[in-house]
């Protein structure tokens, strides 16, 4: 078996071979090349990413150039192995299985007590500042008071609480609290913050910026849940909904009672936000950046898919909460499908490095791996790859909607119709109340089709497309299930509808490119079923 190097990141950066040697090239900006790939999770950066981290002042010609001569300059101090240290024309590599750092603590490599990457120096802003970004993450955690840590210069989090269920039977106490506690969780997915229940100690000045309360009760045969969200310094009502249901009032802690609350909570206070906390604090000014980003998102036309994409990119410098990388992820994808904007390997890697650094800095968050996950599906990655992190945001949140339509997706995508329908059917009776009923309903029709339910696809995608009219996928999943039904004069009217927002589309295209994205319909041999000459007549 192949040996394993080690990489040091604290104190002076250093690799080291198997056998002891050390192997450190010479120059800074070839040290500097190893730590972004050894710091990266995968150990895998894009070459056109690295060129903006250390020559972001060049042109991409020169950029290039310069990047090549560093990657030969590695290659020089690694002479006796061509595995450990690849590149291809659009990435480079470190093969993660042979390298060990210390910036993984329980990778047995001790740390030295000094400063990382000491005396490694390159004269690069991007560089600068991600050689900073990486030593706050991994800087051990200083001694300092409760206040420091939930609000250093203002700037950490938003403060949220769940305020305790009005008094009542234990069952109905424990439930609201559930459910409260449920509500700010889905908070802490959209935007940064720091949650409190009702009995944490909290700082004496530190009021909460959001209070959530759930209250819950049962009367003949009938269980009720009131959520109401409340600005926590001067009451205003932010959300208010309620729930019923029949049955006990244990039975509302169910998937579709809590996904229900805590989706349309979260979705409809990130509108809400921005006009009741001070903007000057920068958690809230990237939530005000992230409503405005889903405003355009929603809906789905070439500009305000760029205008989003904007937004969540200055949500992210705001802030850096990671959710919001994965959101910019997400509308690149979007882009792609719907417009062909950035389709060029350049966007494509793009688009892969805002995967990476997404699931780098919010590892934990259901929201941004499952829009990791539903961007690989977009992209027709390898299925498994987002099946497995469907799987994981489950884990972390299993009443996220994201992670419960995800899950669904990845079903279809690997071949489990039957359990993608259960999973979908589940999400949608949770009734979200949000910006994005369109995106559902696609979901839902891409999974109809992979099911063979394609009367039920046929009207998920028509409310679809009624719902945002600049948005072409339902679109084009309409022209194929009208004339699969029957009704060509619809399906004909589509394709006019297709045609006006997609300068570039023809028939001939649609039905007979394999890039053309339709992958739904030509995986259920639906493609193959039409006739051009119908189509036309």
């Amino acid at each position: 078996m192949a040996g394993v190097y080690e990489i040091r990141f604290f104190g002076t950066f250093s690799m080291q071979a198997p056998d002891g040697r050390d192997v450190t090239p010479r120059g800074s900006k070839a040290r500097a090349v190893l730590a972004l790939l050894a710091a990266a999770q995968d150990m895998r950066r894009g070459r056109r990413w690295l060129e903006g981290k250390l020559w972001s002042d060049r042109s991409q010609t020169q950029a290039s150039g310069s990047l090549r001569q560093t990657l030969s300059q590695i290659r020089a101090a690694l002479p006796d192995d061509e595995t450990i240290f690849e590149a291809s024309r659009l990435n480079v590599w470190l093969e993660p299985g042979r390298i060990r750092t210390d910036l993984d603590p329980a990778g047995g490599l001790p740390r030295a007590d000094r400063e990382m990457l000491e005396g490694l120096t390159v004269r690069d802003p991007e560089f600068t500042k991600w050689k900073a970004d990486l030593i706050r993450r991994h800087a051990p955690p200083a001694e300092v008071s409760m206040a420091q840590i939930i609000r250093p210069r203002g700037s950490v989090g938003l403060v949220v609480r769940s305020a305790p269920a009005g008094e009542g039977p234990a069952a109905e106490r424990i439930t609201g609290q559930i459910l409260a506690d449920q509500v700010a969780k889905s908070l802490e997915e959209r935007f940064s913050v720091v949650r409190f229940a009702w009995g944490d100690k909290m700082p004496a000045d530190l009021l909460p910026d959001i209070e959530v309360r759930c209250d819950v009760a049962e009367d003949g045969g009938r269980a009720v849940a009131f959520l109401r969200v409340e600005n926590g310094s001067d009451g205003r009502v932010m959300f208010s909904d309620y729930r019923s249901m029949a049955g006990p009032v244990t039975e509302m802690i169910s998937a579709e009672t809590v996904t229900g609350l805590a989706h349309s909570a979260a979705a409809r206070i990130l509108h809400r936000l921005p006009a009741m906390v001070p903007l000057d604090r920068p958690e809230a000014a990237a939530a005000g950046y992230g409503s405005l980003g889903m405003r355009k998102l929603a809906q789905f036309d070439k500009v305000s898919l760029q205008e989003a994409n904007q937004f969540f990119r200055r949500a992210h410098e705001a802030d850096g909460n990671g959710v919001y990388l994965a959101w910019q992820a997400y509308v690149r994808m979007a882009q792609l499908l719907e417009t062909g904007h950035g389709s060029g390997p350049a966007d494509r890697e793009e688009t892969d490095a805002l995967i990476t650094q997404a699931l780098e800095s919010a590892p934990d968050n259901a929201l941004a791996i499952s829009l990791v996950a539903l961007t690989r599906i977009g992209l027709q990655h390898d299925p498994e790859a987002p099946a497995d992190l469907a799987m994981q945001a489950m884990k972390f949140n299993q009443y996220n909607l994201f992670a419960q339509q995800t899950l669904a997706l990845a079903h279809s995508t690997l071949g489990n119709p039957a359990e993608a329908y259960r999973l979908s059917i589940a999400a949608r009776a949770s009734e979200p109340d949000d910006d994005l009923s369109h995106l559902w309903d696609l979901f839902h029709t891409l999974i109809c089709i992979s099911a063979g339910k394609l009367d039920e696809a046929r009207l998920a995608a028509a409310r679809a497309s009624r719902a945002a009219p600049g948005f072409i996928t339902p679109k084009r999943q309409l022209v194929v299930l009208c004339a699969h039904a029957g009704d060509i004069k619809g399906a004909q009217r589509y394709m006019r509808q297709i045609q006006a927002l997609e300068p570039d589309f023809t028939l001939d295209r649609f039905l007979n490119d394999p890039a053309y994205p339709v992958p739904t319909l030509r995986r259920a041999g639906l493609i193959s079923q039409l006739r051009k000459d119908e189509l036309i007549g």
